[in-house]
């Protein structure tokens, strides 16, 4: 079997749409590949939108796996199978935090519980972070953290004399979404860097490198596994932020014109069987389990965390029993997650040296007001915005008008920058 791994699921997507795109110029159906397999349902979804997925079979023939308590439709707000059955997931992804122990003891500080903590300027310099425009999952992690701001925003939010509910609900979510952004731009303050690589986080991490960073669960756990000494111990940790991750699935799906559609479609429905399903879990060398390392991926199916099967697991819990109460709402932010890759590039990546050194200036200085304010000035990307003109932006318009947009909204950033940092060292003198 031949896997292609050219780099994060946008990448993927990018070479998929260029191969159709090129059939279909000359009258192939197919591309030569079989399987669109892991990544996140984004892009499963854009994939099947645009006809490059073909209809799984495995809802005909096991139709009863698709029930409420094997594998149900939606979870955490999260979808677990297309209505259409053009993809399904076959093991559940969280997101979180990888970090540390013996460097946040150097440093002095507790481990992180909630996103907020890695926006702590005492990490400055040493968290690890990758470029969500190259990785769907790493965009959805800090899709994560703008949601649960708008969440917590909108569950304290005080009715103003004759404010309807909808323009409470609107108001909440445009203070959400700003606290969620300025989370962002301080967490990429104490970045060390955004790689393309999403599994370079939890390696730099475990090898001391980074204090602690943003991860899917089974980079970190597979991280945790390999830096375990023999009496049980690791240095290197993985924590699901509280209240601020769902439960989502790496989906599978078999690509239109398939080469070979039998095989794709057998291997499947094996992800699907109960043994497929242990693989991911089960310790190496166990009943049903790998020969030499853990997967440290977490079963779609309900019905396999037994008692019985737990007993082999590498990971012991049931994931539907610990959803630490966060709900993914679509309406919120679904149909701008091209918007946030975007406004994260153009606001963190692109100027990351300005950004770092107006963030270390504000630490300095203990954080001055006008300073931070300045700072913290995000007009340009609100959710309005957003939601709006920069999403159909990116959507509708051209390639040179969306480059004069990132050029005007860097222009806006590095000011902000650089003037922030200048109030920060004008108030110490």
């Amino acid at each position: 079997m031949n896997w292609l791994t050219p780099g994060g699921t946008s990448e993927i997507r990018k070479i998929i749409d260029g191969k159709y795109a090129a059939a279909e110029r000359v009258g192939e159906t197919g591309i030569g590949i079989d399987l669109f397999f892991g990544g996140g349902d984004y892009d499963f979804r854009r994939q099947a939108d645009k006809g490059h997925l073909a209809e799984l079979e495995v809802f005909e023939t096991h139709p009863e796996w698709f029930a409420a308590d094997v594998i149900p439709e939606e979870f955490t707000g999260e979808t677990y199978y297309d209505k259409d059955r053009r993809w399904v997931g076959v093991c559940l992804s969280r997101f979180g935090i990888c970090y540390n122990a013996d460097v946040l003891k150097r440093l002095g500080l507790d481990p992180p519980t909630k996103w907020e903590d890695l926006g702590d300027p005492r990490y400055f310099g040493g968290i690890a972070l990758a470029d969500p425009s190259k990785s769907g999952s790493v965009a959805r992690a800090f899709e994560m953290l703008i949601q649960q701001q708008m969440h917590e925003a909108m569950a304290s939010m005080k009715r103003r004399p004759g404010e309807t509910n909808e323009q409470l609900d609107m108001r909440g979510r445009s203070v959400g979404w700003d606290n969620g952004i300025n989370l962002i731009q301080r967490i990429a303050g104490n970045a060390r860097y955004f790689t393309d690589s999403a599994t370079k986080i939890p390696h730099d991490v475990a090898q001391g490198n980074a204090a602690a960073g943003m991860c899917v669960d089974f980079y970190g756990r597979t991280y945790e596994e390999k830096v375990k000494k023999k009496d049980g111990s690791t240095r290197m940790r993985w924590i699901s932020p509280q209240g601020g991750t769902s439960l989502s699935v790496d989906p599978v799906a078999v690509m239109r014109g398939a080469p070979d559609p039998e095989i794709a479609q057998g291997f499947v429905e094996f992800l699907l069987t109960k043994g497929g399903q242990r693989l991911w879990n089960a310790k190496p060398g166990t009943p049903g389990g790998t020969k030499y390392r853990a997967l440290r991926r977490m079963p779609v199916r309900k019905d396999v965390y037994t008692e019985e099967s737990r007993q082999y697991f590498t990971d012991p819990i049931n994931p539907y029993e610990h959803t630490g109460g966060f709900v993914y709402r679509r309406e919120l932010t679904g149909k701008g997650f091209k918007a946030i890759q975007f406004i994260i590039r153009v606001m963190c990546l692109d100027l990351h040296d300005e950004l770092k050194d107006a963030w270390g200036k504000l630490s300095d200085a203990g954080m001055p007001e006008r300073a931070t304010r300045v700072f913290c000035d995000t007009t340009l990307v609100s959710y309005q915005n957003a939601m709006g003109d920069i999403r159909r932006q990116l959507g509708e318009g051209s390639k040179i008008e969306t480059a004069n947009v990132a050029v005007r909204l860097g222009r806006y950033f590095r000011q902000n920058y650089k003037l922030a940092g200048k109030l920060a060292v004008e108030g110490r003198q």
